[in-house]
């Protein structure tokens, strides 16, 4: 089996769990990480617990990065096969959301490039993917970012994370908030990027993030035509251990990143 074809297939079976889980949260244990609203649910670990078996049974000996149970830690062999997984992005989302903005997000990667990637939208059976090379696809129809070639006609995502990434938020990003067209945060970065993929939206700003945050959806917006970077322009790559991702429909990415302080 390939990746992108295991990807699709493991993404499609857990969905149903958290569709389940999501719609029945009377007795939902919670509990908080490195900060107050840095929330951990039994529905995260299960998940992860999911995917990483269904990985080490198909594929034994690739690394697995993780957002959760001490599997956060990036591998010393840069090139080694290595599957980035974030078992819901937007917890919150899932906690406390009317409106179901969360993601399931697995990626692999070999020779430090992502070559592939899926997120699953589980409340709308909404599966993305991309594979490097060949393109990105929403539920089978081919994704094209949109045409919008100025930041005063631009959607933007701009996250403002956890309190304490707050301050560098607003002072990096004062002159984007104030030239873009519209505004939202959606508390999730992969609806945020596939939302660019799929041309419904047009830049994604975090100062923060964490490989398994954007890997998957990092490809699937650049196939479908966008651009990434680091803050200062630089190529984004999960292995260079810096901080701020800046993703963008590619029409405006050189006019975003002068708004930036």
């Amino acid at each position: 089996m390939t990746e992108i074809a295991f990807i699709e297939s493991v993404l499609t079976d857990v969905a149903s769990y958290v569709r389940e889980r999501y719609l029945d949260r009377t007795h939902l244990e919670v509990s908080t990480k490195t900060e107050a609203n840095d929330l951990l649910t039994e529905v995260d670990l299960e998940t992860q617990r999911r995917v990483v078996a269904r990985i080490n049974a198909q594929f034994p000996g690739d690394i697995v990065v993780a957002e959760e149970a001490n599997l956060n830690v990036l591998p010393p062999d840069t090139h080694a096969r290595t599957w980035f997984l974030d078992p819901i992005d937007g917890t919150q989302n899932f906690v406390r959301g009317i409106f179901p903005l969360f993601g399931v997000s697995l990626a692999f990667a070999q020779q430090g490039i992502v070559r592939s990637g899926g997120v699953m939208l589980p409340m709308n059976n909404d599966l993305f993917l991309g594979e490097r090379g060949a393109g990105a696809f929403r539920s089978g129809k081919r994704l094209h970012v949109a045409n919008v070639s100025s930041v005063a006609l631009a959607r933007a995502d701009i996250d403002f994370s956890v309190p304490s990434h707050r301050d560098e938020t607003l002072q990096r990003a004062t002159r984007l908030i104030v030239k873009t067209g519209q505004i939202r945060c959606f508390c999730s970065a992969v609806v945020a990027m596939c939302s660019i993929a799929s041309g419904d939206a047009d830049i994604f700003f975090n100062v923060g993030l964490s490989p398994w945050d954007y890997a998957a959806s990092q490809v699937i917006l650049e196939e479908a035509g966008g651009k990434t970077s680091r803050l200062d322009g630089s190529p984004l790559h999960f292995f260079d251990k810096r901080r701020g991702v800046l993703a963008t429909n590619g029409h405006i990415h050189a006019e975003t990143l002068s708004l930036l302080d």
